[in-house]
């Protein structure tokens, strides 16, 4: 291939082949060397040059031994399991998350702290900051920082411009704050629902061959994203996705974005404990109480218990309605609901099919699959990590992917 196609200087080609290189490797997990000139369409001799300085670097490492085809031997690659480390942040209404995973994607250790109702957010930041300069101070190198917070949130811009029941961190500035605080280490954010919804796709979207899929995060808050093709789809500025703050009645309560009648309004986290709570004295038989917490309504749900089967069987409808409006809009092949309510399990995924069966057209609903999730850590986690990785070793995910270009000979 001539250098002119692309405009590259020879130093440009070598990082995009390291680049390429990296992608395969993580898209593989340990995989040899010829294995990797076939994912990537660059020769052996290519692919041998550029691993050399990731293997001086510590960023990959060799494996040991495989035997290939008659007979020979090749060695094996893969990301280093030691030395180098991701950490990531969770930010939550209640409260926040933080893990360490290494550059094979192996999740070391997560903690989940609670954020008091009345506190500041100068007061929880300090608390995020002290664990994360405990995980900093435990941990040889720590390659990035990724964060993930609930919308509305403006990508570009990096600033949460609402968080409903959570108006303090309105006027704050978390991001430029944690930059500030860690000058030598890079940090990330991303929109939490498009966190998850990249560990959806990569973990299942792409195995089913989907080309629209539609996650659905449904917990503390409701958020969606959109990939397709492979590529979250983010919006002009960032800010694609939030299906809690569209309205499915227009003569409902007033949101505290402005609009009324917002899902989120009625299927939050917070609205169905909230609606338990105010009936929970008023209804026979029930075993909640008014001051039921949601691991409770989980447990009362699987129980058939009549409070709690009511008023998440009314939060389904909601959200199905929700999703209805969605697969009209942007028609995808694959909807996954994911976070909090898919503990709620295969019951409360049938009532929002009924629901969704019943106000699209035939054709269009046996054309889209309506899942839960079915990963049992966090998304949203594992998606800042992935989001990191990406930026920082395999190039911006954000960004329209480009051809494999070869060396240079001489």
């Amino acid at each position: 291939m001539k250098l002119a196609q692309k405009g590259l200087s020879i130093e440009g080609i070598q990082g995009h082949n390291r680049r390429a290189i990296l992608a395969a490797l993580h898209d593989m997990g340990e995989c040899s060397r010829k294995e990797i000139s076939v994912a990537t369409g660059l020769d052996q001799a290519t692919v041998t040059r550029a691993i050399a300085p990731l293997i001086d670097n510590g960023i990959v490492e060799e494996v040991g031994l495989v035997r290939g085809g008659r007979g020979r031997r090749s060695i094996n690659l893969a990301f280093v399991g030691s030395g180098r480390y991701i950490l990531c942040l969770r930010l939550q209404r209640r409260s926040f998350s933080i893990a360490a995973f290494n550059l094979r994607g192996d999740l070391l250790e997560t903690n989940e702290f609670p954020i008091a109702r009345d506190g500041s957010a100068k007061q929880t930041f300090k608390e995020i900051s002290e664990t994360l300069d405990r995980q900093i101070g435990n941990l040889k190198q720590v390659d990035g920082i990724g964060v993930a917070v609930p919308g509305p949130f403006l990508e570009r811009d990096e600033r949460v411009i609402l968080m409903t029941e959570s108006p303090q961190w309105q006027g704050f500035d978390l991001i430029p704050e944690l930059r500030s605080r860690y000058p030598d280490i890079p940090v990330h954010s991303t929109h939490d629902a498009k966190a998850a919804a990249l560990t959806e796709w990569r973990h299942h979207g792409r195995a089913l061959g989907a080309k629209v899929m539609l996650y659905v995060s449904a917990g503390q808050g409701i958020g969606s994203a959109l990939v397709v093709d492979g590529h979250v789809h983010r919006g002009a500025q960032g800010l694609a996705g939030e299906l809690g703050h569209t309205s499915i009645s227009v003569d409902g309560e007033q949101c505290k974005c402005g609009n009324r009648g917002c899902l989120e309004l009625f299927t939050s986290r917070i609205a169905l404990l909230r609606a338990i709570r105010e009936r929970a004295e008023d209804v026979s038989g029930t075993t909640l109480t008014s001051d039921a917490d949601f691991s409770q309504v989980l447990d009362a749900y699987a129980a058939d218990d009549r409070l709690a089967s009511e008023e998440v069987h009314r939060v389904a409808r909601y959200l199905a309605q929700g999703i209805t409006n969605c697969i009209n809009f942007v028609n995808p092949d694959l909807v996954v609901i994911g976070d909090e309510y898919a503990g709620f399990g295969q019951n409360f995924l049938e009532q929002i099919k009924t629901h969704v069966r019943a106000t699209v057209l035939p054709s269009i609903y046996d054309a889209v699959d309506i899942e839960l999730s079915q990963q049992s850590e966090d998304t949203v986690l594992r998606g800042a990590f992935l989001d990191v990785l990406a930026q920082t070793y395999l190039g911006s995910p954000r960004a329209e992917p480009e051809a494999v270009v070869a060396e240079a000979s001489g």
